[in-house]
Formats: structure tokens, C-alpha cells, sequence
């Protein structure tokens, strides 16, 4: 698969690439990854001197109980960080679910709309009017609202699959110029269900839009090292959590994912050339059986 974005292609067969996260918000999860708008610039350069290939700029958490941020506050905080970027040459996302917010990042020269609510029509408008990709993600219920809602699946891994290929059936048929799906890793799912989404990578992959993943630092990882289930804020102090956070990373790189968004960029992009290797040589593999 290619992956067109900003005028960059990204030949992405064996390679998946890393989206660094760079949060202008002020109680994400993950409090070493929020920089001042003024500081922005320069950590996303140092993101992607680490091996970032594009930067997802955000400035609403997503966690339960996070504060709501007016859209008018949202857009002072993204769009100037989005505007300097852009002019030194970033691909820039913007991580948002409001579609003023949209708009106003994709006036300041945003190359990809990333919308955890699976996108709602209006956020579908502002990508097909200004011709910009969108990425949908899996979430039952809303928003720091999740865990209100009922989160027993039948069978999550068919559930989440066949809503991201009905979705993006439906955007791509509306006018964007590219869809790119995402589970939603965490967004209400237990300990088994994030594992078996992971499993189902490659039947996601199959469908032939760019699966974007997003499991850095999430609470189901310090579930898996035996700490309990935790919400991400907790989670974060318990040891383990970079180290499982590029585990997860390297074996959805090897099931098939052609992006991880993470906050750990160099250690996620050293480690993501052991899938890349990997995966040439089994696709090389594979050829040399076809003949």
C-alpha cells in the first residue's frame, strides 16, 4: 500500500510509520507530552528527528473526566501550533472531534483530520470540502463519556471491522479523498477485546485503507503486566509501561498496521525496524513460492 499524504508517498508494504503526539491540551494522561504552544515547534522537531514521519497536534484530552475545552479555545491552542509547523515543513494531523476545530486546523495547513468519533457529518463535510484525508475510529458512546454506555461485544474484532469498512464506505462515497481506520484500542474495551482487535490487524489491513493505531501508554497495557485494570492517568506510574507500549507497537507493526500514533517516538522507531525486516523478508518469501 501507498499512503498519499501532504504530498509525501509512503510505501508502506513493510514499513509502518510513526505519528508522534505532541499535545497542546493541559491534563492529557500523559503530562510529559504536553508542551506550551510556544515549545511546540521545537518538539516536534526533536519528534522528528526521532523518527517521526508526521505530527498529530491535539488540545483536548480524551480521557474520562478530562475537561471539556471550548471550540474557540481548542482552535487558539491547535491552529498557531499547526500554522509553525506546517511552515517547517511537518505533516501535521490534527486530533480532534468538533469540526470548527477541523476547519480551522486544515485553514492553517493540516494534512490529515484525525477524528476519534468516527467522524460526525459535519467533521465529513470539512474533509470533503477541503479535499483533506480523515481517520475514523471505533468508539462506542462519546468522548470522555465512554465507559457511560454498554461495552459487551458478540464478537468485537467483526463489530469493529465492519463498522470502519461501512464508515469509511460511506466518507469515501460523500467525496474525502482517503479514509484511514482505526480500532480504538482502550475506548471501552477489556483486557481480551484489545487483545483480540490486535489479532484481527491483519483481516482490518485487508480492507484496504491505511489502519492507524493508537495504544501508546493506554491503561489495558498495565492490565497486561499484572497491574490491574487501570484508566490511563493511573497507569502511567506503574513500571513497564514504555516497554509494553513498544511490544504491542512492534507486533501490530508485524499484523499488519501502517501507522502507530505513540509519545515514545525513538525508542517505537528503533524498535519498529525489527517488524519492517521482518515483514520484507516474508513478503519475499512469499513471492519466491508464487513462482
Amino acid at each position: 500500500m501507498l499512503i498519499e499524504l501532504g504530498g509525501q508517498t509512503f510505501d508502506v508494504r513493510d514499513r509502518c510509520l510513526v505519528m508522534g503526539i505532541l499535545n497542546v491540551a493541559t491534563d492529557s494522561p500523559v503530562s510529559d507530552s504536553v508542551v506550551d504552544i510556544a515549545e511546540a515547534p521545537r518538539r516536534a522537531d526533536a519528534l522528528r528527528s526521532a523518527g517521526a514521519s508526521m505530527i498529530d497536534v491535539g488540545a483536548q484530552s480524551t480521557r474520562t473526566g478530562a475537561m471539556e475545552v471550548r471550540p474557540e479555545e481548542e482552535i487558539a491552542r491547535v491552529a498557531p501550533v499547526v500554522e509553525s509547523l506546517v511552515a517547517e515543513g511537518h505533516l501535521v494531523s490534527v486530533d480532534t472531534w468538533t469540526a470548527p476545530v477541523a476547519r480551522a486546523a486544515v485553514e492553517a495547513g493540516a494534512h490529515l483530520i484525525n477524528d476519534i468519533t468516527g467522524a460526525d457529518p459535519d467533521t465529513v463535510k470539512v474533509a470533503v470540502e477541503t479535499r483533506t484525508p480523515i481517520a475514523v475510529m471505533h468508539m462506542r458512546g462519546r468522548p470522555q463519556r465512554h465507559r457511560e454506555v454498554a461495552h459487551e461485544y458478540d464478537d468485537v474484532a467483526t463489530e469493529v471491522r465492519e463498522y470502519l469498512s461501512r464508515r469509511a464506505s460511506e466518507i469515501q462515497a460523500a467525496g474525502a479523498p482517503a479514509v484511514w481506520i482505526d480500532p480504538g484500542f482502550q475506548f471501552g474495551r477489556g483486557l481480551d477485546d484489545n487483545l483480540r482487535l490486535l489479532l484481527d490487524l491483519p483481516n482490518l489491513a485487508s480492507l484496504g485503507h491505511p489502519v492507524l493505531i493508537s495504544a501508546s501508554r493506554k491503561g489495558f497495557l498495565a492490565e497486561m503486566l499484572g497491574h490491574g485494570a487501570l484508566r490511563s492517568h493511573d497507569a502511567q506510574s506503574r513500571p513497564g509501561m514504555v516497554e509494553a507500549t513498544i511490544a504491542f507497537n512492534v507486533l501490530a507493526a508485524w499484523m499488519g498496521a501502517h501507522v502507530v500514533r505513540v509519545h515514545d517516538v525513538e525508542e517505537i522507531a528503533w524498535a519498529l525496524n525489527v517488524s519492517t525486516a521482518a515483514r520484507a523478508l516474508r513478503r519475499g518469501d512469499l513471492s519466491k513460492r508464487a513462482r
